[in-house]
C-alpha cells in the first residue's frame, strides 16, 4: 500500500474548521447571528484578520551539506575518540534509534564545531539551522570526546563539567535515551542526570535493577557523587545555587565545570537574557571557574543573514562573557540539487499538474518560469516564507486554498530521490482572549437579525 503525502491544503483546511467549531462550542453562543458571524471570521483563509490560523511559515528541507570523512576516518585521525565512535556505532539494542554508525559522514556544520571546541584555548559556538540539523550532535559529540579521553586517563568522573540548560521539562526528557545510548559503553565512567521538579529524591531498589550504570535516577545519588553531566533548566538551577540540600553538588564540582550549553537560545530576548546572563556569572563565580576556561555552546533553529549571525554573536558573547573572538556562529548549509535546463516554457495549470504523474509533474514545473520562481525562493537563506511571501513573489490571482494546492504539487513532483521543492509547514493556531461588541443597537455595522447590539470585534476596541 502506498503512503500518501500529507496535504497543506487539507491539513490547514481542517485545522481551521475545527478550531472553529471546538472555539465556537466552547463559546456556546445562543445568538444565530453571531453564530454565523464567528463562523465566518475565524474560518477565513489563514493569515487573514480574526482568522483562527495565522499566516502559514513554510521551511526548505533540502538536505544537508555532508563533510568528506566520515566517524571512523575522524576517529583514525583522532580527530575524535575511537572508543566515543565505536559507542556511537554499537548503542544498546533498546537504543538502536540513536545509531551514529562508523561509516556515516556527519553534516559539514557538525564537524565545523567539532573542530573549533577541540581548540585550546576554550572555544564557544553558536550553532544556528533549522530542524532536524543535528544541532544537538554538534555539543554532544565534542563533550562525550572530550570526557572519553579523561576517563582514558583518569577512570571514572565525578563532579559536574557540563551543565544542559533547556527551557522545558519535555526537552530535558527528550535527551535522556540519546545520553544513554553513547555512554552506556563507558561503563558508569561517564555518567548523566536530568535533573528538574520530577527527579525524585531517593527509589526502592527494584526501581533502580534495571537502571543504566549511566543515568543518575535521584538527587540523593546526585549530591552523594555528581555526574559529568547535568541536564537541567534555570528554574532548578536558581534552586541549586541556594539549596542547603543541593550544596554538596556545587562543593564536589569545585573546578570542574568546563561546558554550558543553551538550547533554544532564540528564546532569550530582552529581560529573560539578561537574567540568564547575571544566573550564568553566579553559576561561574559558585562553581569557581572563570569564563575563559569555560566552553560556552547556544543551538538557535533561528536563520538568517550576516546582520542576524553577527546579533547572534553579541548575544552569546554577552550571556556568557566569553571574549569575542573566541566566540564562533556556525550556521548548517542546505544542499540544493541543481534543476535540468527548462528548454521550453509550459504554462502553470493546477488542474492539469495533478492529473500528471511525480515525474511528469517534475518536468513540467522545471519548466515552468513561476514554478522556478517559487523554489528558488525557498533555496537561498534563510529557506524560510509565509504563503503570503509566496503570494506577493508569484502574483497568482487564486485563493489560499488554491495557492496551497500548489505548493502540495511542487512537494509531491520527484525524480529519483530528488524533489522538486520538499517543505516543512508550521502552523500556528492563535487564541481567541474575548469578543467585544459595540453597545449601541443602532450601529450600522450591527450583525442583523435579533441582535441587539452593534458591530462585534475579536479584540478591544474604544
Amino acid at each position: 500500500m502506498t503512503e500518501q503525502p500529507i496535504s497543506f491544503a487539507d491539513v490547514v483546511r481542517d485545522l481551521s474548521q475545527r478550531s472553529s467549531r471546538a472555539l465556537s462550542s466552547q463559546l456556546a453562543v445562543r445568538s444565530p447571528a453571531l453564530r454565523h458571524f464567528l463562523t465566518d471570521i475565524f474560518e477565513a483563509p489563514a493569515g487573514s484578520d480574526g482568522a483562527l490560523l495565522a499566516d502559514p511559515v513554510f521551511e526548505a528541507t533540502f538536505g544537508w551539506r555532508l563533510a568528506r570523512e566520515t566517524m571512523t576516518e575522524l576517529a583514525e585521525s583522532d580527530t575524535l575518540s575511537r572508543r566515543l565512535v565505536d559507542a556511537m556505532d554499537r548503542p544498546p539494542s533498546d537504543c538502536a534509534d540513536y545509531r551514529f554508525g562508523g561509516d556515516w559522514h556527519p553534516y559539514e556544520h557538525q564537524l565545523q564545531c567539532w573542530r573549533l571546541l577541540a581548540r585550546e584555548p576554550a572555544q564557544s559556538v553558536l550553532v544556528t539551522s533549522g530542524t532536524g540539523s543535528g544541532k544537538t550532535e554538534c555539543f554532544l559529540v565534542p563533550i562525550l570526546d572530550q570526557f572519553a579521553r579523561e576517563c582514558a586517563a583518569r577512570g571514572r568522573l565525578s563532579g559536574v563539567r557540563a551543565l544542559f540548560l533547556y527551557p522545558l521539562n519535555a526537552l530535558i526528557n527528550s535527551q535522556r535515551e540519546r545520553l544513554r545510548a553513547w555512554s552506556s559503553a563507558f561503563g558508569g565512567d561517564i555518567r548523566f542526570c536530568l535533573y528538574n521538579g520530577e527527579t525524585p529524591d531517593t527509589l526502592p531498589a527494584h526501581k533502580l535493577r534495571n537502571s543504566s550504570p549511566a543515568e543518575q535516577r535521584t538527587r540523593q545519588d546526585l549530591r552523594g557523587d555528581p555526574a559529568p553531566i547535568l541536564v537541567t533548566n534555570a528554574t532548578m538551577l536558581e534552586y541549586m545555587l541556594v539549596r542547603d540540600a543541593d550544596a554538596p553538588i556545587i562543593a564536589r564540582s569545585q573546578g570542574t565545570l568546563r561546558w554550558i550549553v543553551l538550547d533554544e537560545a532564540h528564546t532569550y530576548i530582552g529581560s529573560r537574557a539578561a537574567e540568564m546572563a547575571l544566573l550564568i556569572r553566579r553559576v561561574l563565580h559558585r562553581f569557581g571557574v572563570e569564563p575563559r576556561d569555560v566552553r560556552f555552546v547556544a543551538t538557535s533553529a533561528t536563520l538568517g543573514g550576516r546582520d542576524e549571525q553577527g546579533a547572534l554573536h553579541r548575544f552569546l558573547c554577552d550571556v556568557s562573557g566569553a571574549p569575542p573572538p573566541s566566540v564562533h556562529v556556525v550556521a548548517g548549509a542546505r544542499v540544493i540539487p541543481d534543476l535540468p535546463a527548462a528548454t521550453h516554457a509550459e504554462p502553470l495549470d493546477i488542474g492539469d499538474l495533478r492529473a500528471l504523474s511525480p515525474e511528469e509533474r517534475f518536468s513540467r514545473l522545471c519548466a515552468n518560469r513561476e514554478a522556478r520562481r517559487l523554489r528558488s525562493l525557498f533555496a537561498s537563506s534563510p529557506n524560510v516564507a509565509t504563503l503570503s511571501d509566496v503570494r506577493r513573489m508569484l502574483r497568482l490571482d487564486t485563493s489560499v486554498d488554491g495557492l496551497l494546492r500548489l505548493i502540495d504539487l511542487c512537494t509531491t513532483a520527484r525524480r529519483g530521490d530528488d524533489v522538486f521543492l520538499p517543505l516543512r509547514g508550521h502552523l500556528f493556531c492563535r487564541t481567541q482572549a474575548g469578543l467585544w461588541a459595540c453597545a449601541n443597537p443602532a450601529c450600522p455595522h450591527g450583525l442583523g437579525g435579533e441582535w441587539a447590539f452593534g458591530a462585534v470585534h475579536t479584540v478591544p476596541r474604544d
